[in-house]
């Protein structure tokens, strides 16, 4: 399971969870297969992200040519004196997933 920007999803992905709108409306279900139209419904509703079934996108590894993945590297210095401190984990860990997801639109979908 990977949560993806709206604009990396492609048709033929899986949904691993339900998409709702902003009233908790659900519009697509899990396990629904993403096509061309449901995309373009999601980006006009303004979904910026689908949880989809596997990995489809490479975060890991990336060189994207962008400062995000020199970002992503020094997080373990910048927090290294915060190890115990359960608030300052959660921080590093939502920045860790936030520039993950920024190499991985400059990267596009995984090769396979």
């Amino acid at each position: 399971m990977q949560k993806i920007p709206l604009n990396l999803a492609k048709p033929g992905y899986m949904l691993a969870k339900p998409v709702a709108r902003a009233d908790g409306m659900v519009v697509a279900a899990q396990g629904t297969e993403l096509t061309e139209a449901l995309l373009d419904k999601f980006d006009m509703m303004g979904v910026d992200q689908v949880v989809v079934e596997g990995e489809p996108v490479q975060t890991d590894g990336v060189s994207s040519g962008t400062n995000y993945d020199q970002r992503l590297e020094r997080l373990d210095h910048l927090f290294r004196k915060h190890a115990q401190d359960p608030w300052m984990n959660q921080v590093k860990a939502l920045l860790q997933h936030y520039f993950k997801m920024k190499v991985a639109s400059k990267a596009g979908p995984a090769e396979g």
